[in-house]
Parts: structure tokens; sequence; C-alpha cells
């Protein structure tokens, strides 16, 4: 080890007493920051339904198991809608179903 590497630790990859642990501290911060802001952001995940088309004699409904309450709810467009209970879910079709 140069004198460099002695003085700056991250370069030699963790100090004497990180190796002797098993491992570097600066390894599990840029890890924890990456599971933070990485790719997959931890959060709640969103609530979905497949609507089922339900056709009447003025307009197309669609009509939705909701996911929190179990009742059956109608909706007259797809989208984030929010049902009779308060839940806000996102209705999607069922051709997209491949896609969520």
């Amino acid at each position: 080890m140069t004198h460099n590497a002695e003085n700056r630790p991250w370069l030699a990859g963790g100090s004497h007493e990180d190796s002797a642990a098993g491992g570097s501290s600066a390894v599990t911060v840029q890890q924890a920051a990456l599971q933070s802001d990485g790719l997959f952001p931890v959060g709640p995940v969103p609530l979905t339904a497949r609507p089922l088309v339900l056709i009447t004699r003025g307009r197309v409904e669609y009509l939705a198991h909701c996911p929190k309450c179990a009742d059956w709810h109608r909706h007259v467009h797809l989208g984030t809608v929010t049902g009779p209970c308060g839940t806000e879910y996102e209705l999607q079709s069922r051709r997209a179903k491949g896609a969520a």
C-alpha cells in the first residue's frame, strides 16, 4: 500500500478496521443510497382493478371489483377513479393486462 492509499482508505477499498470486519462502510452507504434512489423507489403500490364493460342504454360503464372493500362499483371512464367507499384506484382495461 502506498502512502496515498493509507491516508485515503476509499482508494484501497476500506481501512484496516473495515477490512478486518469483513467489509467497507463506504460500500454499505452506497448500497443504501441505491436502494432509496434507484429504479424501484420504495413506496405504496397503487391499487388497480380490471373492470368489466357494461353497456347500458345511454352509455358505456365499467363495473369494477373494489380492491379495498370487495364491493362492485360502476364508473364511466378508465384511469384513476374514486369509488363510493372513498378508495382511489386505477381502472385498467383487460387488454393492458401484460403491461401491469
